[in-house]
């Protein structure tokens, strides 16, 4: 039993910092994870392709040192993959736009393996 101004439970109690989560997670005892995933995302083989290769490069970037420039795409890259699980496609002003953040990242895409996959799959859904 405790009493007021006891702070032993506190001593004993553990905290956990989660950052950089995909998919379902379960911390502690006795939890259920539940995870929703939409039917029909993506909407085409192009898309699922480009959805691959972003989830291959953004692992790659992950590696690489943070600078401002890889911050930018990588934020771009995220809000591209979360457009086509969620819409089950990237609209075409998102497409240009990380057309332009690849286009002036070539030392970056031509460092990673997947980068030219990931350039070549943004350039057949815009046309290029």
């Amino acid at each position: 039993m405790t009493t007021p101004g006891d702070d032993s439970t506190q001593r004993n109690q553990r905290s956990v910092h989660i950052s950089g989560v995909t998919g379902s997670v379960s911390v502690g005892d006795h939890n259920k994870v539940s995870s929703v995933y939409r039917a029909g995302a993506p909407d085409d083989e192009a898309h699922r392709q480009l959805l691959d290769a972003i989830v291959e490069f953004r692992a790659g970037l992950a590696q690489l040192v943070r600078n401002d420039q890889t911050r930018a795409l990588d934020a771009e890259l995220a809000e591209t993959e979360g457009e086509i699980r969620d819409q089950g496609r990237a609209t075409p002003g998102r497409l240009a736009r990380l057309g332009e953040l690849l286009t002036g990242a070539t030392a970056l895409t031509g460092l990673l393996a997947s980068g030219e996959t990931l350039v070549q799959r943004v350039r057949d859904l815009i046309g290029m």
